[in-house]
């Protein structure tokens, strides 16, 4: 807070009138302990203080970002900025800034947990499968955001996250889980390990078996990559100005078991209430009861696309990756995990996937691999593990109608391709899902 503080007020005596000006500080304490072959290796804090300076002057933008520690002062930054923008080109895509009337204040004083406290945790996620060797990490971190701009907007907002993710393998097979929460209490790490463990000790020696069309139950990992890739290049606004969305709104594009919502304000949410222009970000009902409602805007599509701005532009990315949901939960249902696998005739319990790639946009067709724990169920019972397969699978109609058989009465915070904190789901029980291949292809 120091930092900006005084980094704000010097920078002010410099900003010129009459143009639009916008200074932004995301400072953070990440700390992070590691292991491998079942011991702790390395223990690292980081803290970070990076400045962003956008100026709007003469219908041209630039923005300039550095560390706060490679700045000579402000002064000098506002002037490099100033003496680049009249040669930047013009920014027909302009939106503006948001008004004082968005300011919100969210900013508290956080002191960063202790490398004992992580090595505690580590400790309880190894000590269940002694015989077997475990890697992964425990990280906490503490993150602030500051944002001021000329329209009068001064904005702040402070979270708080702990991660553990780890993975037992043996010769023949791995299992892996994860964990996330606001705070370290809140991270069940013994439960993580014995998760973990078993899931590496059933699949030992797993077994090939013939791609086709299975049903999958699918663990809370894997759902959310699903989910991920369907928010970041289908529910983004800008996905839908560059053509390349499958998303229509109001329409019954999934299975009526499924709401999906993005809520920063649900207590113990992991995600900023205010997004990268500092306002407070809307809670919306992305799909509800199935039907597609709302996408994610930014300034500049909420502008292009004559809608309401639904503040979700990304920290660090500027408008390059247009609007992201940080704080997406999936509802849950009613079923548990042996009650899917239950009702399963002839399918694959997936754990989570991997390399996952976008080969269609505009119907989501994605390839990608299983891992760290497959197994084959027959007539509702777990038989066999089965080793790596490739998917070929369009995630609109994976979670389409008529396709969701069941939902998950738990849900978590999961890990993603794009980055853990970002979803909260349960399990999912989906009635076919599209296996092309092995490994190679």
């Amino acid at each position: 807070m120091k930092d900006w503080n005084n980094f704000l007020e010097e920078a002010k005596k410099y900003i010129p009138k009459g143009i639009e000006c916008e200074v932004k500080m995301i400072s953070a304490v990440n700390s992070l302990t590691r292991f491998a072959n079942s011991h702790i290796h390395q223990n690292v804090e980081e803290e970070v203080a990076d400045v962003y300076l956008t100026i709007h002057k003469d219908d041209k933008t630039i923005t300039l970002n550095s560390n706060i520690s490679s700045i000579d002062s402000p002064k000098s930054f506002i002037e490099k900025a100033l003496a680049g923008v009249d040669s930047s080109p013009d920014d027909q895509g302009w939106a503006g800034m948001p008004e004082s009337k968005h300011s919100f204040n969210g900013y508290k004083e956080v002191e960063p947990r202790k490398p004992q406290e992580r090595a505690d945790k580590v400790k309880n996620f190894i000590e269940v499968g002694k015989d077997f060797n475990a890697a992964g990490y425990c990280s906490t971190s503490v993150d602030h955001y500051f944002v001021w701009n000329t329209n009068g907007l001064q904005s702040s907002d402070s979270t708080t996250s702990a991660f553990i993710d780890g993975i037992f393998r043996t010769d023949t097979s791995s299992g892996s889980s994860h964990r996330g929460a606001t705070s370290l209490e809140d991270i069940d790490s013994e439960t993580a390990g014995l998760e973990a463990f078993k899931l590496s000790k059933d699949s030992q020696n797993p077994e090939d078996i013939d791609p086709g069309k299975y049903e999958v139950v699918l663990g809370p990992e894997a759902v959310s990559t699903i989910l991920v890739f369907l928010g970041v290049y289908g529910f983004n606004a800008k996905s839908k100005i560059e053509g390349t969305s499958p998303i229509q709104l109001d329409s019954q594009q999934f299975d009526e078991k499924l709401t999906l919502i993005d809520d920063p304000y649900r207590d113990k949410s992991l995600g900023f209430k205010i997004d990268a222009s500092g306002a407070p970000k809307k809670t919306l009902e992305i799909v509800k009861d199935g039907v597609s409602k709302s996408l994610f805007h930014t300034r500049r599509t909420a502008k292009e696309l004559k809608e309401e701005n639904t503040f979700h532009e990304l920290f660090g990315w500027g408008d390059s990756f247009g609007g992201i949901g940080t704080n997406l939960y999936l509802n849950p249902g009613g079923s548990t995990k042996e009650e899917m696998i239950s009702d399963v005739k002839r399918g694959i319990y997936i754990n989570e996937f991997w390399y996952c790639r976008v080969l269609d946009p505009i119907t989501q067709v994605v390839t990608g691999l299983n891992r760290n724990g497959s197994f084959l169920i027959e007539n509702g019972k777990i038989t066999k593990p089965v080793g790596r397969l490739r998917f070929t699978q369009s995630f609109i109609s994976s979670l389409g109608v008529g396709n969701v058989a069941s939902v998950g009465s738990e849900s978590r915070f999961a890990d993603s391709e794009f980055g853990e904190g970002l979803l909260n789901v349960p399990m999912l029980h989906l009635k076919e899902f599209n296996f092309t291949g092995g490994v190679s292809g």
